[in-house]
């Protein structure tokens, strides 16, 4: 589940918890002691939204989205550098961030946006490159898994094709003998011989001696003889 932006009362909410060091409406600002908490749980096979739960969040309010986005983020930042990375920007009285952080001018219409601003950003950044990245993977999964299907099935394709003209030809041997009950397997063994010479790739003895109705085991014994 996605939320939006968050309300006054939600971020009300949020600023009672420990964890959190700063919030507004769009962001919010997880310390660095709970960082550090979620990995640890979560690399001992604990689920996210029961570790935030555990931590006190209110996992609706937060939404599933805000959540799984915080872990892609959490995640790739450990796998680079360890526990440190989690430290990121935050600072210990989120209270003073407004004095304590450098601001600069970015764009001609005067914005100013802090280090810590950027770092969040950043690590937004790297949370939705990361989601791609997984959407790509399972792309090309499923892409390969239908490839493979596609060949199968263009096999048993063909194989059914040949399968259509052996039959076609036994067909033809039975309306010239005029005597369907009594025709000679010898000569349905080499319908069957022949399509496997012409087109061994795709000439299934097996399906082959099933649509002719003659045993298997009877072709390959004729031949070894």
């Amino acid at each position: 589940m996605a939320r939006g932006m968050l309300s006054s009362a939600e971020m009300d909410v949020l600023k009672k918890n420990p964890y959190v060091a700063d919030v507004n409406r769009q962001r919010i600002l997880y310390t660095y002691e709970f960082k550090c908490f979620f990995m640890e749980q979560y690399l001992a096979g604990k689920r996210p939204v029961d570790i935030f739960r555990q931590a006190g969040f209110d996992v609706p309010m937060l939404g599933e989205k805000r959540i799984e986005r915080a872990t892609a983020r959490w995640r790739a930042m450990y796998a680079a550098n360890g526990m440190e990375a989690l430290r990121g920007q935050v600072k210990e009285n989120a209270k003073k961030k407004a004095v304590a952080r450098t601001k600069k001018k970015a764009g001609a219409d005067g914005r100013e946006y802090g280090l810590q601003d950027v770092a969040g950003k950043l690590e937004e950044l790297l949370a939705d490159v990361e989601l791609y990245e997984n959407r790509v993977r399972q792309l090309e999964k499923v892409t390969m898994e239908l490839t493979d299907r596609m060949k199968v099935l263009e096999k048993r394709s063909n194989e059914l094709v040949i399968e259509k003209e052996v039959l076609c030809k036994a067909r033809k041997i039975d309306r010239e003998l005029n005597n369907a009950d009594g025709r000679n397997n010898t000569e349905l063994y080499q319908l069957i011989r022949e399509a496997v010479e012409a087109c061994p790739e795709y000439a299934n003895v097996t399906k082959l001696c099933e649509a002719l109705k003659v045993s298997a085991r009877g072709y390959y014994a004729y031949y070894k003889n």
